[in-house]
């Protein structure tokens, strides 16, 4: 921001020439000047804030004007009538600065928030403050669209740093709050909704500290809990203990809610008792002989209770923001600071409050960012008579880094156990017809494929809600027959891995269902974003005009990978065993007793390299088995603890055998996970497996089509 006015004789109304001018925050000295021949002064650049002017003369009585606002963008004018005096006198005539009714260099639409005026705000988060200015639409007490537009069409700067991730500040740092909503300065580029520019505070030159508590853990059902911290002060003064060579400013807080996403009008719930029961016996026999109906489908509004804070969807958010200047000289300044974020917390999901809200997402957030900022001073001699004066320029370089995790808080970045139910060891055997074998030219019983003729099914830990569908299943029809392959656990109300219990009337996800795939939200997923700039501008004034330009340098770095991990189970049950689904038939296999052929012709499994996919090989290297074999493996019997998994032989018998290593998602190619469309992994800045990509390493376009790993996979 700029100061600027004119020092006139309070009687006289004349101009004082030659006045020394200074303004102080927080005791130190920000900026000085003296006034020109026609009285006139200008100070910038100047950091908004609430600034104290001081002018000083001899022959005049000293003047304070007090709480002075500067705004970001904006010139603010501030004249200052002295009072002649015969006697020298050491104490300042205290002003205090009265805010004009017209702003006279409002050449936008917008206005601006004080620090006086947000600690007032019930929510003094920098988004909640914007919102009490027209134009900015509140949702839920923070900021929704700006002018109607999009987020995207809004820009939001924190100590002229642009905004990536969060924009989470301790409350107590914050100094002003700015909002453009038109007429946007140059230096902003094209923001479509408007600017959001916030300031935090800065040292001081007396040590201050200070410790805010607050909290509605009695008051209400939504737990809301804040600690926070504040401390300024100065570290080192010049000779003279006048000025405040090096000082700092520090902030911190802790925020914990119970309810970190509180509605107005409450939500059903089902009693605790009602769900405990629910998620040991979702079924019930259906009275036709087969089949089971879920007992989700028969819940009474008796078995609701309503509640007015959201269930599991507590929230720890942690912020800190510093700054430290230094005045290595009369006219140049040097400031750093930064501020960091991390929040942890469970996500609402509407959809699923009603009955699934114990598997709320885990969404863990980072955002820290440092600026370094170098301002230089060119003052003209107060008797100059240059047509160019107040020459600066600033230069700033700022660094963004922002993380995220959103995941399954049981499962973590544990692909295989998002949808693991359990092991389902199933039992083949050869079946046949009767029938002409054309190449040994016999009519005898021919063998025609296998037939499953029983599913063990052995419960897992790693869902074991979802686990008790099948478990109780088997319970209530525990003859083989209802449960001799995969089809007929399905039919009977049974799941399998990579299966989840459908929604509640189209509408309420049921207990124990993974929210991975609810909304086309992935199971699992890291974002990666940085943002390096460099800003330079410079000023100078010429004459009454102000010139000023500048340029900005700002590159981006946006890395992303997630997956869909339940979905994995049926992904890789079509891929296993795909070479070997049809039978050798040019070589039968005549079964003999004591030389005597007994009318039984049976045939191995024919081997289709051509079939063969990625997945179905890194498994069997995995397991110890050879590639190009027809050893039958049953993918569904793998145990996620003890990693170990069924296969049977070329001859029909069954083995367990041991992995060398847990299945991983590098077993896939990339094409796999593409899945025909239905994309179960998606990666920008990675690779499918999740290893970041170094700059220097970039696919080009030409990579994008055609690269290939060693392996042969497209990338």
């Amino acid at each position: 921001g700029t100061l600027r006015g004119k020092v006139i004789d309070k009687t006289t109304k004349e101009p004082i020439p030659f006045v020394n001018i200074i303004v102080e925050l927080g005791g130190t000295q920000a900026g000085g000047t003296t006034s020109d021949f026609d009285g006139n002064y200008t100070i910038k650049p100047i950091t908004p804030g609430r600034y104290n002017l001081k002018a000083t003369f001899v022959g005049f009585k000293p003047v304070m004007i007090q709480g002075l606002i500067v705004k970001s963008d904006q010139i603010t004018f501030q004249n200052v009538e002295m009072e002649s005096t015969m006697i020298e006198i050491q104490t300042f005539e205290v002003v205090d600065y009265k805010v004009p009714l017209i702003d006279k260099d409002k050449t936008s639409v917008g206005a601006t928030v004080t620090s006086e005026e947000i600690a007032k705000m019930p929510n003094r988060s920098a988004n909640a403050i914007a919102t009490t200015v027209g134009g900015v639409f509140s949702a839920d007490g923070e900021r929704g669209s700006v002018r109607g537009q999009r987020s995207e069409g809004t820009v939001m700067y924190i100590d002229g740093i642009r905004v990536r991730g969060s924009s989470s500040l301790p409350e107590s740092a914050i100094e002003q709050v700015s909002v453009i909503l038109s007429g946007v300065p140059a230096q902003y580029g094209d923001a479509t909704g408007g600017i959001i520019n916030v300031t935090t505070k800065g040292p001081s030159r007396e040590f201050g500290a200070g410790i805010e508590l607050q909290t509605s853990q009695y008051l209400d059902a939504f737990g809301y809990n804040r600690a926070g911290l504040n401390m300024q002060g100065p570290l080192l003064w010049n000779k003279e203990k006048t000025s405040s060579l090096l000082g700092y400013f520090i902030a911190g807080e802790v925020v914990y809610n119970q309810d970190s996403r509180p509605t107005a009008t409450g939500i059903y719930k089902v009693k605790d008792d009602v769900l405990r029961q629910l998620e040991a016996t979702p079924l019930r026999l259906s009275g036709t002989g087969f089949g089971t109906y879920y007992n989700t489908n028969f819940i009474r509004k008796s078995d609701l209770e309503f509640v007015k804070a959201t269930p599991n969807t507590e929230n720890i958010d942690i912020n800190a923001s510093g700054k430290i200047d230094v005045k290595t000289g009369p006219n140049i300044n040097l400031s750093l600071g930064g501020s960091i974020n991390y929040s942890d917390g469970r996500n609402f999901n509407y959809a699923q409050s009603m009955f699934n809200y114990d598997k709320n997402i885990q969404v863990i957030d980072n955002t820290w960012r440092v600026f370094a900022r170098f301002t230089q001073r060119f003052p003209a001699d107060k008797e100059s008579k240059s047509l160019i004066k107040n020459v600066f320029y600033t230069i700033q370089a700022d660094y963004t880094k922002y993380d995220q995790i959103a995941q399954d808080p049981d499962h973590q970045d544990n692909l295989f156990n998002y949808g693991y139910l359990g092991k389902y060891e199933t039992h083949k055997v050869r079946s046949y017809e009767y029938g002409f074998d054309t190449i040994s030219q016999k009519t005898a019983f021919i063998h025609n494929g296998f037939q499953d003729i029983a599913v063990d099914f052995t419960a897992g830990s790693a869902n074991p809600i979802i686990s008790n569908y099948t478990r109780q299943y088997y319970e209530l029809y525990p003859e083989d027959i209802y449960h001799n392959n995969l089809n007929n656990i399905i039919s009977g109300g049974g799941l399998l891995n990579g299966m989840t219990a459908p929604a509640i009337y189209g509408l309420w996800g049921s207990p124990g269902a993974s929210q991975a795939v609810v909304g086309n939200q992935a199971g699992y997923q890291r974002i990666d974003n940085e943002q390096y700039a460099i800003n330079a501008n410079a000023s100078a004034d010429i004459g009454n005009h102000a010139l000023q330009f500048g340029f900005i340098y700002e590159q981006r770095v946006d890395r992303y990978y997630n997956y869909t991990p339940i979905g994995l189970w049926s992904l890789m049950r079509g891929l296993t065993n795909a070479h070997i689904e049809q039978l050798d038939v040019m070589n039968p296999k005549m079964v003999y007793l004591d030389g005597v052929f007994m009318d039984t012709i049976y045939y191995d499994r024919k081997y289709d390299a051509l079939s063969q996919r990625y997945f179905d090989k890194s498994l069997r290297t995995r397991i110890g088995l050879p590639v190009d074999g027809t050893d039958w493996i049953d993918i569904d019997s793998y145990d996620v603890n003890a990693l170990t998994i069924n296969y049977y032989d070329a001859n029909g018998k069954m083995h367990t055998a041991s992995l060398s290593n847990s299945l991983s998602i590098d077993m896939f190619s990339p094409d796999e996970l593409f899945n025909n469309g239905e994309n179960l992994a998606n990666y920008s800045g990675y690779t499918y497996t999740g290893k970041r990509v170094k700059m220097k390493d970039s696919p080009s376009f030409d990579d994008f089509f055609n690269k290939r790993d060693a392996n042969g996979n497209y990338t």
